[in-house]
């Protein structure tokens, strides 16, 4: 595993380097994912109309961007990844992306209504994760809501690129019980843990969505 100081540097290149690849394979993703639809759409309208929503690691689709904007919120989209960012614009034209680490956002405190982690977690050590979610806290007003998506597994560490690009990635893996836990921690009430199976179409492991609830300080 590299060094911890190195992690940060390391993800970057790793993104700018596969985001053209990526966005290729997934812009269209969520059309093949009804599970996935209802639930955006749940958490949006749990938000209510014209809710601020800030999308963490949005990647270089901007297609969970787009979706919450069509369901009725303001979105802003963000990623450590200038390349993901610059590609999410060109798809994205009319909605917000911005070069940010979710985990030291350039937001004032109590900004949002809601946020979203959609299998944006992965790429963090779990150690670091604390405060990750703390800055989700921090930036959601009291009772904002948080959704998480996430790979279900035990697996952590740096492991051979899924996507070929023959470099390393940090991938780990987690249960309900640790995300719930790592929510509540830091600021969290959870309001509801689900895991669904498969698509036929995927890698074949579970899937994670927690959702909570934002806790007045």
């Amino acid at each position: 595993m590299g060094q911890a100081q190195d992690h940060p540097e390391r993800v970057v290149h790793y993104w700018n380097l596969v985001a053209p690849r990526y966005l290729e394979l997934y812009r269209d993703e969520l059309s093949g994912k009804p599970y996935d639809q209802e639930t955006l759409k749940k958490f949006a309208a749990t938000l209510g109309p014209n809710a601020l929503v800030c999308d963490a690691g949005c990647g270089p689709c901007g297609h969970i961007n787009r979706f919450l904007a069509d369901a009725g919120a303001k979105v802003v989209g963000i990623d450590i990844s200038p390349k993901c960012v610059d590609l999410a614009r060109q798809e994205q034209p009319s909605l917000q992306f911005e070069v940010m680490d979710m985990g030291a956002m350039d937001f004032d405190n109590d900004s949002f209504d809601g946020l979203i982690a959609y299998y944006s977690l992965h790429y963090q050590a779990k150690s670091k994760l604390g405060n990750v979610v703390k800055e989700f806290a921090r930036v959601l007003r009291p009772n904002g809501r948080l959704l998480i998506a996430a790979k279900a597994g035990e697996q952590e560490g740096w492991i051979a690129d899924p996507l070929g690009s023959g470099e390393q990635v940090f991938w780990s893996e987690f249960t309900c019980e640790e995300l719930q836990s790592l929510v509540v921690q830091n600021g969290f009430q959870i309001e509801h843990c689900a895991v669904r199976e498969p698509l036929p179409s995927e890698i074949p492991v579970r899937r994670i969505y927690v959702t909570a609830l934002r806790m007045p300080a």
